[in-house]
């Protein structure tokens, strides 16, 4: 069995294929994601902050359809593997309002600057962070100034940009949000495992645009 630092390796390598391979496709149009993998080759140590994951997010990784193509599948596997040791974070613990999504919603930073204490690995290039939403959930529209890039790694949603519809979007799909474009995502049957890298202005917050 592999130790709890080979899993975590496992899944920042799986994690700079998947970029990687967005970066060396001509067809994609992604800004800056060199970024991204310049901040996944220069990381700095794994952190030793304490972990938490709610059970929740295992189960909903467990429970999500297994993506067709074989990068999806080995960061499913290494996320499934690695989950239970990292530090999962509610983004929106000061809304109480937001009842539903804070119930269902949940971030882990891979690599981050060492503002975000709860990073897996300390990177100043890019920061980049797993997504895992539940069932029936609705990410409501927000943006922040950083601009990001969204790959769905598992399970599809409805992605809506900007004042654009609400769009499926199969595992495997790319999105680009420039700075204060508001987007928003809603789950429908099944769970959504995301990857979300920003590659500026790290140390904002994303805001909801009620």
């Amino acid at each position: 069995m592999a130790s709890v630092d080979e899993s975590r390796q496992r899944l920042l390598a799986t994690t700079g294929a998947i970029i990687g391979g967005a970066h060396a496709d001509a067809t994609l149009d992604l800004p800056d994601i060199g970024l991204a993998i310049t901040a996944l080759a220069d990381h700095g140590r794994l952190s030793d902050a304490a972990p938490d994951c709610p059970n929740l997010v295992v189960e909903l990784l467990e429970a999500v359809d297994i993506p067709n193509d074989s990068l999806g599948q080995a960061m499913l596997t290494a996320l499934c593997d690695t989950a239970p040791s990292l530090q999962w974070v509610d983004p929106y613990a000061d809304r109480t309002d937001q009842v539903a999504l804070r119930a269902g919603y949940f971030v882990a930073v891979l690599v981050g600057d060492h503002a975000r204490e709860t990073s897996l690995a300390f990177g100043t290039e890019a920061s980049i962070f797993v997504t895992v939403q539940a069932p029936h959930i609705l990410y409501p529209p927000h943006s922040h100034l950083a601009p990001e890039l969204y790959y769905a790694v598992a399970g599809t949603a409805e992605w809506k940009k900007g004042d654009g519809p609400f769009e499926p979007k199969p595992p495997g799909s790319w999105m680009v949000h420039e700075p204060w474009t508001s987007h928003a995502m809603q789950t429908r049957s099944e769970p959504l495992v995301a990857l979300a890298i920003w590659t500026a202005d790290l140390d904002c917050a994303a805001t909801l645009d009620d």
